[in-house]
């Protein structure tokens, strides 16, 4: 009998052993998903296409059988975030230049068991605005719908713990792809049917350290369709959006962009065309905080990939009285 209870004993030791080794391998796995060659230089070494948009790092970040989407690269550089799935959940990667070497992608430090995806980088490098189902208090159900959530750098490699933006801009109904200007002022859709239909563009200015009321933009930006998914360029000079069905489109979602002319009022959108567009969705638009790369997500692959391109393509579709 003694014997019996040492041979269970030892099995259950034994597979236990081999439970915590299978873990173990299946999280360094997840972590080294994204295992990169060696890459050195600002931008991975890499120079954006001037011509047509391409995959943005084929096979390394854009990989061949998984999706991502949403891209930013730092002011110099230096660090890249993007969005990938990680234990089943949308959620952002961060890789940086490491004495002259790229590190290999992890998942943000603040990571959690809650979707985080569609973000951007304010212009000053110092705020990640994304969107969440994450519950808007600790302890508490994650959300239905998304809220839109921000969290600040405060030491190299560290973000604090997002916090929700608050009840002035989120609502029960979806909120998501927040980006912001130079001084702070947020834009994000949402679809809440205030509008002409579908989801509709806002805006909500930052005055005295607070967003007030959130706006419709105009009929030149929103329409009838979904418009979503829309990046304001730091000097708040023009708005990049996806809009999905539109007449002129070229897929089912394309790309678009309208300018501020001198009484701050939005021109027309227009279609950013064939260096930008395809058949396929494009979605999820982005500048470097530098402002020389333009950056989107497109299925023209048949799954989500990072695409980009040199950033003169904005200012070729600049309206000339506006030059």
């Amino acid at each position: 009998m003694h014997e019996k209870k040492i041979k269970s004993l030892s099995l259950i030791l034994i597979i236990g052993i081999v439970l915590i080794s299978c873990n173990q391998n299946s999280k360094c796995q997840n972590k080294t998903e994204y295992k990169f060659p060696v890459l050195k230089g600002s931008y991975f070494g890499r120079i954006a296409p001037k011509g047509k948009a391409e995959v943005f790092m084929d096979g390394i970040i854009s990989k061949i059988d998984k999706p991502e989407m949403c891209a930013a690269f730092t002011k110099e550089g230096k660090e890249f975030y993007f969005n990938a799935i990680y234990n089943e959940n949308w959620t952002i990667f961060v890789t940086r230049n490491v004495n002259e070497e790229w590190t290999n992608p992890e998942p943000i430090n603040f990571t959690s068991d809650y979707i985080d995806r569609d973000f951007t980088i304010s212009p000053d490098g110092n705020k990640l605005y994304f969107g969440s189902n994450r519950p808007r208090i600790a302890g508490e159900e994650k959300l239905e719908s998304f809220d839109l959530y921000v969290s600040e750098k405060i030491a190299d490699n560290i973000w604090c713990e997002p916090r929700n933006i608050g009840e002035i801009v989120n609502t029960d109904f979806s909120e998501n792809y927040p980006s912001v200007d130079a001084i702070g002022n947020l834009y994000f859709f949402s679809n809440r049917g205030e509008g002409l239909g579908g989801c509709e563009i806002y805006t909500s200015q930052f005055i005295d350290n607070e967003y007030i009321n959130p706006e419709l933009l105009g009929g030149h930006v929103n329409s009838n369709k979904n418009d979503w998914d829309s990046f304001i360029a730091s000097d708040g000079s023009y708005i990049i959006l996806s809009s999905q069905n539109r007449d002129d489109t070229m897929g089912k979602q394309d790309l678009y962009i309208s300018f501020k002319d001198s009484k701050g009022a939005w021109t027309k959108v227009q279609n950013m065309g064939e260096r930008v567009n395809s058949t396929s969705d494009e979605i999820c638009p982005s500048v470097s905080l530098d402002g020389k790369i333009l950056f989107f997500t497109s299925r023209r692959r048949g799954k989500a990939d990072i695409f980009w391109v040199d950033a003169k393509v904005i200012e070729d579709l600049k309206p000339e009285d506006l030059n």
